[in-house]
C-alpha cells in the first residue's frame, strides 16, 4: 500500500464534536472508508439513517496541515455493509495524477495471508488533535468470517484493552486492509473477546457485488486528465497476485506505438477471432479438473490479444486468471505456488512466449493437482510448436493428461477477402483516432476528421494477412495526416515500421530529458535497440550492458544509472525483467534489424557481456527478426560461427524453440565444419543435442545430419567414446530421410548404421572374453 494515500476522515457530530476514523484515496479525488465514519450520530448510536453533510467532512492527508472537505457519493446499505465512498470536492486538493488502487479477494483455503492496514485510533491523538498513523500487520485465515463477509485480522502485538473497557482501537475504523499490494478489505470493528487482537474488516467482494460502488469506483478510476474515460475494476487474488503481470488501470499512452499493443486494446475486438474466443470459452466450461491449450500463431496474428479476451470473459463468470510473468523457473514465487492447490475458485494462468520458458510451465504443472486440486486451464501461446512441444509434452506427464501431442490451436491469417481487411482497417482508423488525442503531444488535433482523408494501402498483400499490420498501417496513416507528419529520412524511410519508429523519436527525446539523459538520437535508439533485443533482469545486468552500447560507451557509471532508470520507464515491462521492449513485437525486430543496417557491430560488444539468460532471448528475437532482416541474419551468424563454444548450445536450443530454425542450423552446420580442430568447442555442444529429435522431419534431419558431423568430428580427435551416440543418431537420421521420401539416401544411412552397432556389438563381446 503507498503510505501516503492515508487519510485521516473527520465528522462533525449531532453534538458539535468531531470524531475521526481512518480512510484511503483509491481513485482520484475519492476515498474509501467504513460508512459507520460518516454518520453524524455520537459514538455508540450504530444508526445509519443520519450521514454527516458535505459541510460536516473533512479530510486531512499524510502530515498536512490543512483539512479538505468531502461529500459522500455512496455508501453501503445496511451494517453488513458497512463501507462508503468520499468524493474530496474541496478545489485545494492536489490535482496530481492518481493511480487506480488494485482490489483483491482472498481465493485459497491455506491459512496465514499476510495483512497490513495504517490508520489513525484515538489513543495516538496529538496535542494539537491531529492523529499519528498506526501501521499494523498481522494474517487473516480465509475461512474464518466467511459466512458474513468479513476478514477477521489477527494483529500482530496488538496492544490490550484499557481497563474501562474502550478498545485501542478507536478511529481505526476506514483503514484500507492490504495484502500483496491489493485492496482486500475496509477495517469496522474490534472484537470485544479477543482483548484487541483481532479486528474485523468487510471484505471487498461485499462491496463489489453492489452495483452503485462499482459505478462511482469505475468512474473516478478514469484518468484525471480524459474526462469521461472510466476503467473496470477487477477483483484479483490476494494469495496469487506475486504469479501474474500486474493487471493495470488504463493510463494514458505513453507514445504512439503504444496504441496497438494487446494491453492498450485501442481498437475494438476484431469479431474475425470471436468463433474462436467461443470455443476456448467452451474449453473452460468442460468438466475435467486441467485442462491446457497451445495456440501459436506468427507475431502480429492477435495471440496475445485473444487470450485477453479469453480473461476479460472468463472473471466475468468467476475465474481468477492472469498472465503468468516469471521468465525463468527461479523467478516464480514459492508461496503462490504453494498455495495453488488450495484455490477455491477455477483459474486460467496464461503464459505467453511459452517457446521460450517450457521450463516456467512445466513448474506450473508440477503444483497442481490434476485429479483432486480446483479447476484450473492452462493457456500456452507461442509462435509455433517446435521441438521445445515435442519435449515438454513426452517429459511432463500433467501436459500428457490435460492436452494432446498433436491438440493445436492454429491461428491462421486474415481471409483475403478485400471488403473484410476494408472494414478492419476502417474500424482501426476510426478507434485509433479516438485514441490518439491521448497521447502526449497529440490532444489537440481533431483526429476524427481525418479518418475519411486515408489512403488506403493495398489491402489484398500477404502481409496484411495479419491484423497488426493492418492496425499498424491504419495509425501511420493517421500520423502521416497530422501536424506530426515525418519525411522520409535519406529517401530511406518507407515502411509503416520505419515510419512509425521516426513518430517514437519525439517520445523518446522528451521522456530520456526528463530523467536527465542528454544524448543524440542515435545513442538513444541504440540504447532502445539493444533493451528490447536482450532485456535485463536487474540493476548490476543493465549497467553491464549499457556501458557497452555504442554512443554510451563513455558515460559514467551515473550517466549509465540515468539511462538504466530512463528504460525502465520508457516501456515498462510486463513481466519480471527491468526493461520493457518496444512493442508490438514486430515492431521491436523492426527496429534491431533497422539499427543492425547502420551499425552492424552495434550488438557484438553487449551480446560479449550477456547472462544465459539474456542471450536466449537475444537469439529468439534476432532469429524472427531474420526473416525480414539480412543484418540480423549477419550478426546471428557472426554469434555462432565465431563464437561457437559460447553461443552453440543457446543457438541450438533456440533453433528448436522458434518458428524459423533454418537459418539458426545452417549457421550452426557452418560452425560446425569450422569447428573441426577445437574438439573440445564441440563435445560441449554435443551435450546441448536432445535425446529425441524433432517431430518436424525436416528439420530433424538437419538436426540429426549435425550431431553425426559432431560425433565424427569428436572421434577423429579421440576425445571420448562417441561411438554409441553416432550410431543412435546415424539410424534416427536414416528414419527421418525415409519418412522424407529420400529413400535412397536413406538405404545408404541406414546401412552406416548397420554396420556402427555391428561394431559395438563386436566391442562388447570382446569386452565379455576378457578375463
Amino acid at each position: 500500500m503507498k503510505t501516503d494515500r492515508v487519510v485521516e476522515v473527520w465528522v462533525r457530530l449531532d453534538n458539535g464534536e468531531w470524531a475521526c476514523g481512518s480512510g484511503y484515496v483509491v481513485a482520484a479525488r475519492l476515498v474509501i472508508t467504513a460508512a459507520h465514519v460518516i454518520v453524524a450520530h455520537p459514538a455508540g448510536d450504530r444508526s445509519f439513517h443520519t450521514l454527516a453533510s458535505s459541510q460536516d467532512i473533512r479530510l486531512r492527508a499524510e502530515h498536512a496541515d490543512t483539512l479538505f472537505s468531502g461529500s459522500v457519493v455512496w455508501r453501503g446499505q445496511g451494517e453488513d455493509l458497512d463501507v462508503a465512498l468520499i468524493e474530496i470536492t474541496d478545489e485545494a486538493w492536489p490535482k496530481d495524477p492518481v493511480t487506480p488502487v488494485r482490489w483483491g479477494r482472498t481465493t485459497c483455503q491455506k491459512t496465514r495471508v499476510d495483512c497490513v492496514a495504517i490508520g489513525f485510533p484515538q489513543v495516538l491523538r496529538l496535542a494539537d488533535l491531529r492523529r499519528e498513523r498506526e501501521q499494523l500487520s498481522g494474517s487473516i485465515n480465509p475461512a474464518t468470517g466467511d459466512k458474513s463477509g468479513q476478514y477477521h485480522v489477527q494483529v500482530d502485538d496488538a496492544p490490550a484493552r484499557h481497563m474501562d473497557g474502550d478498545s485501542p482501537w478507536a478511529g481505526m475504523s476506514g483503514a484500507a486492509l492490504f495484502s500483496n499490494g491489493l485492496l482486500i478489505g475496509v477495517v469496522i470493528i474490534d472484537l470485544d473477546g479477543f482483548d484487541g487482537h483481532r479486528l474485523t474488516a468487510v471484505r471487498m467482494t461485499e462491496a463489489f457485488a453492489d452495483a452503485g460502488f462499482l459505478r462511482h469506483v469505475g468512474a473516478y478510476g478514469g484518468a484525471a486528465d480524459r474526462p469521461g474515460t472510466t476503467y473496470t475494476p477487477v477483483l484479483e487474488s490476494a494469495e496469487l497476485a506475486a504469479l501474474f503481470s500486474v493487471r493495470r488501470a488504463p493510463q494514458r499512452p505513453h507514445s504512439p506505438a503504444t496504441l496497438l499493443t494487446a494491453q492498450a486494446a485501442a481498437v475494438r475486438w476484431f469479431r474475425g477471432r470471436d468463433g474462436k474466443v467461443a470455443d476456448l470459452q467452451k474449453w473452460l466450461a468442460s468438466g475435467e479438473p486441467l485442462k491446457a491449450r497451445l495456440v501459436v500463431g506468427p507475431g502480429g496474428y492477435g495471440k496475445t490479444r485473444l487470450a485477453r479476451q479469453l480473461e476479460c470473459r472468463a472473471r466475468g463468470t468467476g475465474w481468477i486468471t492472469g498472465m503468468v510473468q516469471a521468465e525463468r523457473t527461479e523467478k516464480l514465487p514459492a508461496d503462490p505456488l504453494e498455495r495453488l492447490d488450495s484455490c477455491r475458485l477455477p483459474l486460467l494462468l496464461i503464459v505467453d512466449y511459452a517457446e521460450t520458458r517450457p521450463d516456467v510451465v512445466q513448474r506450473l504443472l508440477e503444483a497442481v493437482d490434476p485429479y483432486e486440486g480446483p479447476k484450473v486451464r492452462l493457456l500456452l501461446l507461442a509462435r509455433s510448436p517446435g521441438k521445445w512441444w515435442e519435449s515438454l509434452w513426452g517429459s511432463t506427464w500433467q501436459l500428457q493428461e490435460a492436452v494432446a501431442l498433436d491438440d493445436v490451436d492454429v491461428l491462421g491469417p486474415l481471409p483475403p477477402d478485400g471488403d473484410h481487411r476494408l472494414r478492419a482497417f476502417r474500424e482501426a482508423a476510426t478507434d485509433l483516432s479516438r485514441a490518439l488525442p491521448n497521447v502526449r503531444g497529440l490532444r489537440t488535433v481533431e483526429w476524427g476528421d481525418l479518418t475519411e482523408q486515408l489512403p488506403v494501402p493495398d489491402l489484398s498483400q500477404k502481409r496484411f494477412g495479419s491484423i497488426m499490420q493492418i492496425h499498424l498501417a491504419a495509425l501511420v496513416a493517421l500520423l502521416q495526416k497530422g501536424p506530426t507528419r515525418v519525411s522520409a529520412a535519406n529517401g530511406s524511410t518507407t515502411t509503416h515500421e520505419d515510419l512509425l519508429i521516426t513518430h517514437e523519436m519525439p517520445y523518446w527525446r522528451a521522456s530520456a530529458k526528463s530523467h536527465q539523459v542528454r544524448l543524440g538520437d542515435d545513442s538513444l535508439a541504440n540504447a532502445v535497440t539493444v533493451a528490447t533485443l536482450m532485456g535485463a533482469a536487474n540493476r548490476d545486468e543493465a549497467l553491464a550492458v549499457l556501458a557497452r552500447v555504442r554512443g554510451l560507451d563513455g558515460q559514467s557509471e551515473g550517466q549509465l544509472m540515468d539511462v538504466d532508470q530512463w528504460l525502465t520507464t520508457l516501456y515498462p515491462a510486463s513481466g519480471t525483467g527491468r526493461w520493457g521492449a518496444l512493442e508490438p513485437d514486430r515492431l521491436g525486430e523492426h527496429l534491431v534489424g533497422h539499427r543492425l543496417r547502420d551499425w552492424p557491430d552495434l550488438l557484438a560488444k553487449p551480446l560479449a557481456a550477456a547472462t544465459p539468460a539474456q542471450l536466449h532471448r537475444a537469439f529468439h528475437v534476432l532469429a524472427r527478426a531474420g526473416v525480414d532482416h539480412a543484418t540480423a541474419r549477419t550478426a546471428l551468424r557472426f554469434q555462432v560461427v565465431e563464437q561457437l563454444r559460447r553461443t552453440g548450445p543457446t543457438a541450438l536450443a533456440v533453433a528448436l524453440e522458434t518458428e524459423v530454425p533454418e537459418f539458426l542450423i545452417e549457421v550452426l552446420e557452418e560452425a560446425v565444419q569450422g569447428a573441426a580442430d577445437s574438439p573440445e568447442t564441440l563435445a560441449e555442444l554435443a551435450e546441448a543435442f536432445p535425446a529425441t529429435a524433432p517431430e518436424l522431419e525436416i528439420l530433424a534431419e538437419r538436426v540429426t545430419r549435425l550431431e553425426i558431423a559432431v560425433c565424427h568430428c569428436l572421434l577423429a580427435a579421440g576425445l571420448g567414446d562417441y561411438l554409441p551416440r553416432l550410431a543412435r543418431a546415424t539410424r534416427r537420421h536414416a528414419e527421418y530421410l525415409h519418412a522424407l521420401g529420400r529413400t535412397d539416401e536413406a538405404l545408404a544411412v541406414q546401412s552406416e548404421a548397420v554396420g556402427l552397432f555391428r561394431e559395438l556389438a563386436g566391442r562388447s563381446r570382446g569386452k565379455g572374453a576378457q578375463p
